[in-house]
Parts: structure tokens; C-alpha cells; sequence
């Protein structure tokens, strides 16, 4: 890959990116993202200007996912009563891959570096908006993942991005 940016996910904008993949395995979380932006001050956007990459790689290395959930919901009636309260659903780690194989074709609409836990290491959160294809409903799932260190890398730069 062309560029290469390590430990700085506050240098991009993830927003309503396309997860193509998300593998974790041995330790280490890989996800393929299509429709993210380097933002203005990234290190190796020379344009001083938010762009959108193609392809970027976004590799967390020892990463630990802390905490792993289902956004919970409540449903209210037209006079603001609250009808339904479904709480969030925490996933085991028996159920991680089966979750992630959701993901290709879902969107990313949060991801945060949260300040480092007691050991040092960078902590992140992320969240990803699932939408079946049947029903058209749409899940909300939410990651908490310690790691070493993240590095995105991509091939090329494509055109200004207008973000909020």
C-alpha cells in the first residue's frame, strides 16, 4: 500500500463506510473499508483538504475486543408512551465470527479512539449499523477493542470530501 498511518484514527473519518470485510483471528482485527476519508490533518494528506480513499486496510494489531453488544431499543406510541423496552445484547466470543460475517455490506457510522485503559494500550469504540436484507431492519452493533497498535493504509487518494 501507498500510505500508511499508524495509531491516528482521529486523522480519518469513517462515517457511512462500507464495511467490505472484518476478520479477527490470533489476536488481530482486520477490516476492509470502502468510502472512508482521510481528514485534513492526516500526515499524508498533502492537500490540507478532507479526501476520500479507496480501499483502506484498517489493522488492529493484539487487539482485544472488551466488550461486543446489540443495541437495545425502546419503542414508544404516538403519545410518547413507552410501549417496549428490548435491552442490549451482549455477543460471547463464541459468536463473534458468526456476527462478523453480517458485516461485508454493512456500514460504519462511529468509530472513536476512547483514552488508554490501566495498561497502556489504545482503546477504541466502534459502531456498525446492520441492515437485513429480508425485513429491511436495521441492528446497531457496538465494539470496544483494545489494541497495540492500528494502522490503516491505503493506495490512493480520491476526491474531496465534503464532511460534516
Amino acid at each position: 500500500m501507498k500510505y500508511k498511518c499508524v495509531n491516528h484514527l482521529d486523522k480519518f473519518w469513517f462515517r457511512d463506510a462500507q464495511m467490505e470485510k472484518c476478520e479477527y483471528r490470533d489476536g488481530h482485527m482486520t477490516w476492509l473499508l470502502t468510502g472512508a476519508a482521510a481528514r485534513y490533518n492526516n500526515p499524508s494528506n498533502e492537500t490540507l483538504t478532507d479526501r476520500y480513499m479507496d480501499m483502506a486496510q484498517v489493522r488492529f494489531r493484539n487487539a482485544v475486543i472488551t466488550r461486543f453488544f446489540l443495541e437495545g431499543s425502546r419503542y414508544y406510541d404516538a403519545n410518547d408512551v413507552l410501549q417496549q423496552e428490548v435491552p442490549d445484547q451482549e455477543i460471547t466470543p463464541a459468536d463473534y465470527e458468526k456476527i462478523f460475517r453480517l458485516f461485508p455490506g454493512s456500514v460504519v457510522f462511529w468509530v472513536k479512539e476512547k483514552g488508554p485503559s490501566a495498561g497502556g494500550v489504545c482503546c477504541c469504540e466502534a459502531g456498525i449499523d446492520v441492515t437485513d436484507e429480508e425485513s429491511g431492519e436495521t441492528s446497531t452493533y457496538w465494539m470496544e477493542i483494545e489494541y497495540e497498535k492500528a494502522v490503516i493504509e491505503w493506495e490512493h487518494f480520491l476526491n474531496k470530501a465534503m464532511l460534516e
